[in-house]
């Protein structure tokens, strides 16, 4: 299972990113799921530590993914356990 959690521009650092994240890994825990995973831009420092404050860890990164606004971004690849 993915988390696609996205926050509206002008509302971050509300922790309104950790208020829908927790109820997404609950609902996955109780569908049976496995295993979560996050995938995040890199230099997205406070996703990264937010989803690290639920229980994710680093499994990997994969280098220039996508461009955004003319730059190449790497990819951050999270994961939670479930069981």
């Amino acid at each position: 299972m993915a988390d696609p959690v996205y926050v509206r521009e002008g509302q971050h650092g509300l922790r309104i990113g950790s208020a829908l994240l927790a109820p997404l890994i609950a609902s996955a825990r109780k569908a049976g799921h496995h295993v979560i995973f996050a995938d995040v831009e890199a230099e997205n420092t406070s996703s990264i530590r937010r989803h690290e404050r639920s229980g994710f860890h680093h499994v990997g990164t994969v280098p220039e993914v996508c461009t955004k606004f003319g730059r190449w971004l790497d990819l951050t690849i999270m994961q939670l356990p479930l069981a």
